[in-house]
């Protein structure tokens, strides 16, 4: 019997379900703990045909309704629908997960589809179009129907989608001759439309990442990008304008209207939604026969009067009074037959007529963490009923051990009343009503197999990083030979009916036509941010000679990876045991569920140790992404196997923090940890040195202190390393000496390129944590001009809560005057003041009294950008944001989201500020930034190409800023297989007279980015195979190909063939075509099997031996196609000989 059912038969739930089956009601339940709200609404949802709207008072408590319902009744049951708690009238940008989430919400309910819409009140307050202006301008298309493109391309651009050269993310859309590509907003995948004409000839799903088409649908609906429409912009803004009457309320508006003209739907045009509908409403009136749910009712009554406050606050006065702008709708005008209202506590409801009040009698529980002999304690002497659910064998077995110790009877798999039941019962939730008492698997152990609920939208979140990135025009590119230009497009150039395209590339004296097919000798020039190269000369020794200062350089370089190598692979470590019982043990105290990349960089690691490897392992993952859990187990095994661990870290806070988590970790199974930094008296410090020398202290945590001489282990096995790339030199001196004597873990947060991971494999093992945790919260993103109201309720907001705030403002000599300021508009908050202009050691005891929650405020430089982790730290502001990099904000924004709470970060610019042309770059770069397009993009590459400088040392990071970074790794590799005796293949220099046009239509493709991509695709084919996946995939993304375009791709494929079959020169004349074979290949090879290859094929082949060659002359058939299509035939079968 599942544990709702059992809870049904209870009196005060069947007096629930009696008031709840009326026509009307408004239904007071009290002392109803947070469980039991969820239990009675799920029940409700189950027993009536009903929608239900669950109100919380904010998104915190939304979202933790949002998880529980998910969990009981299915994702596909649930939608969640929220707006910023704030007033968000004044944003510039703002991430979009809760835009994709209100968006699938209104088409389920549009639909018709029963649910239960977990909102905020922020969310059921603000005015929006009611539903039928959403249902009519829903796209609808299905297979067949005949479409006006140009008017398809217009109602996706009125319905606030952007028009880009390929689809990546939610709500851009491609145009690409009579293929039109779409991500709406409502579905899971974006959409490939397929026109003959005007007719819709397929309609496919694709994936965004490698633009490849999954599988053919019927029909498809497009949502508006957002739940504000306006037909007519300009009417729009003639009205508003009309209104505005002052010259206050006019400038206020000369920037919003923009908006309007260009069909950016953002938030902050909903206070002008009375000029865009005649009926505005709120999400409830979308659904007709519905119950509304509050929890809190007198809480979300006091958001309400805040919302409202800070809305009026925020906006001019001239422009309300003028415009006599509604911003919400009145929490008493929402009304409804069906309303509950859901308390823990009894209490009056101000201005709210009650037909029925119920008490409900629940009860919460604690939270027993893994103590299962405390749960047993607790049950053991009571005489209610009481339901323990288990979901694993393995949990049924450890709960009967446990109360088998207690002398617990239990009664399994049945319910007795008045007894100990052990049930099997995936239900998460843990409850008591009345007499009855149920505790879920979740609540008694640390780890449930059960996983949280993941929002909808988290799958668009991901954007893959290319390792190839685009080259736009007026960027910066290398090329090998010749140096660094500016790329100024594609050229076409046509001669005697042949159409060549040609890069344009602007050296510093002249420009450049380079060939398409000479693409492979250039990259994107990528170098450390901020830096501008200087373009190279054409015809001086300038760019060799700084080529060959490079090569200088790496050899030294190449030769220390080498010999690391060599010296690892030649090396006996100790061999490890096999995990034991205890290790297991360990292992499952981890409270978090593993991602596949953190088993698979354990398993790697204990792998070699098993097999007496010295370990060299670079672990290289994203901010909170189970480095650190990685460590630890590592750690466990060496010390388990009798050896030592030494945990070296680049700051005294960091070493604290890992001690205390080591500490809670590893204690319980004997193990000693020390900590070794400027905290610990000189007295405690020599005992730890005591007690290393003698091997009673098994694992020592510090600052580099750790390498000091006078420190002697007894037996080290284990070196971890965190953020290597912070120490000084002599440190890092010390630490490769440690390197081919034990095992060596070096553990950053810096991401890599991924050609360097490749130049590092074999030299060093490296091992990349690349998937997020699951169900980690998004960092809700924020871009806004500075306003003192928005401030003030962050921080408020987060202090309310019981969090902390960073507040990082890069300029030391004016952080005391933002701290007076910020002391006036928040005077209850503490705020410390900390910056790298402060001694060492005072600067670490600010930070460390802040970790200790002495201060709510952490007023600070970019010290923070790396090496602290305060997961009580949730709110991140940034002012002056355009100033800051990209890489800078991307790893600043990190700081904050490492809990299991909802976290905000805000990038403010200065208030009216004239921004440079930089500065408004960076700031719509920031804009895609909080929507993880082109800006996360350009973040990530910037520290990648830190990352590379952390791992080659900082006099490398000026050889890539000098070449750009793929020329260094080419110029690396070259010099590794020169040391190694790799002789590289020079390429064959064959004549071949055929004639073809390398040239991509912009009729096909109009972009000059994608026309750059497919000339490289045609580039990089090397196989019959990969010709034939290019074609396919070609016709998939842009409609059939031309037979321009097929004949420059057979003749790429010719030219594959031509290299492997030792061929001299190849002739076209008029009616034939020669072929000259090398003297070496036509002594050796079968002459009769060539023949009968070629005489399959064609009786227009001839052969001809002279002058120890062979000669194959071939009369031209049919087309250009046909007869290079016949050749390459040839040339297979000839590939196919053994010579």
């Amino acid at each position: 019997m599942q544990i709702l059912d059992y809870l049904n038969k209870n009196k005060k739930v069947s007096e629930f379900a009696s008031i709840t089956t009326k026509n009307t009601y408004k239904l007071f339940v009290y002392n109803s703990v947070a469980s039991a709200n969820i239990y009675l609404t799920y029940k409700l949802f189950k027993e009536n045909n009903n929608t239900i709207f669950y109100i919380c008072s904010n998104i915190y408590k939304a979202t933790l309704a949002y998880e529980a319902f998910v969990s009981l009744a299915g994702i596909e049951n649930v939608n969640y629908y929220v707006m910023d708690d704030f007033s968000s009238s004044e944003v510039l940008a703002s991430s979009s997960e809760y835009k994709y989430e209100r968006m699938y919400t209104i088409d389920a309910l549009i639909k018709g589809k029963k649910r239960i819409v977990v909102a905020n009140v922020a969310s059921i307050l603000r005015l929006i179009n009611p539903k039928v202006d959403i249902e009519n301008h829903i796209i609808h298309l299905k297979v067949s129907d005949n479409v006006d493109i140009n008017r398809l391309i217009d109602i996706l651009f009125e319905s606030g989608y952007k028009r880009t050269a390929s689809v990546e993310v939610v709500g851009e859309f491609s145009v690409r001759g009579e293929i039109i590509d779409i991500y709406p907003i409502n579905l899971d995948y974006p959409i490939r439309i397929d026109f003959f004409d005007n007719e819709i000839e397929y309609i496919k799903t694709f994936d965004p990442n490698t633009q490849k088409s999954i599988e053919r649908i019927d029909n498809l609906d497009i949502l508006p990008i957002s739940e504000i429409y306006y037909d007519d912009a300009n009417k729009v803004i003639e009205a508003i304008k009309k209104d505005a009457k002052s010259i206050e309320a006019q400038n206020y508006l000369s920037i919003e209207l923009d908006d309007f003209s260009n069909f950016d739907y953002s938030l902050k045009l909903l206070k002008y939604i009375k000029y865009c509908t005649n009926n505005p409403t709120n999400i409830i009136n979308y659904v007709d026969e519905k119950v509304i749910i509050f929890e809190e009712y007198n809480n979300i009554l006091e958001v309400e009067t805040k919302i409202n406050k800070e809305a009026y606050e925020l906006l001019p006065s001239e422009v309300i009074k003028e415009l006599d702008l509604n911003l919400f709708i009145p929490l008493l005008d929402i009304n409804n037959n069906k309303i509950i209202y859901l308390s823990e506590f009894k209490q009056s409801l101000n201005g709210i007529y009650l037909t029925d009040i119920l008490d409900i009698s629940s009860s919460s529980l604690i939270d027993y963490k893994g103590n299962v002999a405390l749960l047993a304690q607790e049950i053991k002497n009571r005489k209610s009923t009481t339901i323990i659910g288990y979901i694993s064998d393995e949990r049924k077995k450890l709960l009967l051990d446990i109360f088998d110790s207690h002398e617990i009877d239990v009664n399994i798999n049945s319910i007795k009343e008045h007894k100990i039941n052990l049930i099997e019962c995936k239900d998460s939730f843990s409850l008591g009503i009345e007499d009855i008492l149920y505790i879920s698997e979740a609540s008694i152990f640390k780890k449930s197999y059960e996983k949280l609920a993941k929002y909808r939208s988290s799958y668009k979140d991901i954007v893959p990083i290319n390792s190839k990135e685009d080259i736009e025009i007026g960027e910066y590119v290398v090329h090998y030979d010749y140096g660094i230009a500016r790329y100024k497009g594609i050229k076409e150039v046509k001669l005697n009916d042949i159409c060549n395209d040609y890069l344009v590339l602007a050296f510093a004296n002249m420009d450049l036509l380079l060939p398409v097919e000479k693409i492979s000798m250039i990259d994107k020039y990528q170098a450390s941010e901020g830096v501008v190269p200087r373009l190279s000369k054409i015809g001086t020794k300038d760019w060799e000679k700084k080529k060959a200062a490079v090569r200088e350089k790496l050899a030294s370089l190449a030769d220390s990876l080498i010999k690391v190598q060599a010296l690892r692979d030649s090396s006996n470590g100790y061999m490890y045991e096999a995990d034991d019982t205890e290790q297991s043990n360990f292992e499952n105290d981890f409270i978090y569920e593993e991602t596949a990349d953190q088993i698979k960089t354990i398993n790697d690691i204990k792998a070699d140790m098993e097999k007496g490897k010295i370990v060299d392992r670079l672990v290289c993952g994203d901010v909170g992404y189970g480095k650190t859990e990685v460590a630890m187990r590592i750690a466990f095994k060496t010390v388990m196997n009798g050896k030592q661990v030494a945990y070296l870290a680049p700051t005294t806070i960091l070493t604290r923090q890992h001690y205390y988590l080591f500490k809670e970790r590893f204690e319980k199974y004997g193990i000693n940890v020390a900590l070794i930094n400027h905290f610990v008296s000189e007295k405690e410090i020599n005992e730890i040195i005591k007690g290393l020398a003698n091997g009673v202290i098994d694992i020592v945590i510090g600052t580099h202190a750790l390498l000091n001489d006078k420190i002697k282990y007894k037996n080290l096995g284990l070196l971890i390393v965190d953020e290597e790339q912070r120490f000084g030199v002599e440190h890092k001196e010390k630490i490769k000496q440690y390197k081919s004597l034990i095992n060596v873990l070096t553990l950053t947060a810096t991401p890599i390129p991924r050609t360097l991971q490749m130049s590092l494999m074999g030299a060093r093992q490296l091992s990349l944590i690349e998937t997020p945790p699951k169900n980690r919260y998004p960092i809700k993103t924020y871009v806004l001009e500075y306003n003192d109201i928005v401030i003030r309720e962050a921080i408020y907001n987060e202090l309310a809560r019981g969090g902390q705030v960073f507040y990082l403002y890069n300029r030391v000599s004016t952080l005391n005057r933002v701290a007076t300021h910020l002391h006036k508009l928040v005077p209850e908050a503490r705020i410390a003041i900390a910056h790298g202009q402060m001694p060492k050691e005072q600067l670490e005891d600010i930070i460390q009294s802040f970790i200790d929650k002495e201060y709510d405020v952490l007023l600070c430089t970019t010290i923070i950008e790396t090496g602290i982790d305060i997961p009580n730290t949730n709110t991140l502001i940034v002012q002056m944001a355009d100033r800051l990099g990209l890489s800078q904000m991307y790893q600043i924004r990190g700081r904050v989201g490492r809990s299991d709470r909802l976290a905000y970060a805000y990038f403010v610019y200065d208030q009216g500020k004239v921004l440079t042309d930089n500065s408004r770059k960076r700031l719509n770069a920031i804009k895609e930034f909080t929507n993880l397009g082109s800006g996360y993009k350009i973040a990530l590459r910037d520290l990648a190409i830190r990352g590379a400088g952390d791992i080659l040392g900082k006099e490398q990071s000026g050889f890539i800023d000098d070449i750009g970074l793929d020329l260094y790794m080419k110029l690396l590799a070259e010099e590794m297989d020169r040391l190694k005796g790799i002789k590289k293949e020079e390429p064959v220099n064959i004549s071949n007279e055929i004639q073809v046009s390398k040239h991509v239509d912009k009729r096909y493709v109009s972009d000059d980015e994608i026309r750059i991509y497919i000339h490289k695709r045609i580039d990089s084919i090397s196989n019959l195979e990969e010709k034939e996946l290019l074609i396919e995939e070609l016709e998939d993304r842009f409609g059939k190909l031309s037979d321009e375009l097929l004949l420059y791709i057979d003749k790429k494929y010719l030219d594959i063939l031509v290299a492997r079959c030792s061929v001299e020169k190849i002739k076209e004349l008029v009616s034939l075509i020669e072929i000259t074979f090398t003297t070496d290949f036509s002594s050796k090879v079968d002459a009769a099997s060539m023949f009968s290859i070629a005489y399959k094929l064609s009786s227009k082949f001839s052969f001809e031996y002279k002058n120890k060659k062979i000669f194959v002359k071939y009369i031209k058939q049919g087309t250009k196609k046909e007869w290079i299509s016949m050749i390459c035939k040839f040339f297979e079968g000839v590939k196919g000989l053994n010579i």
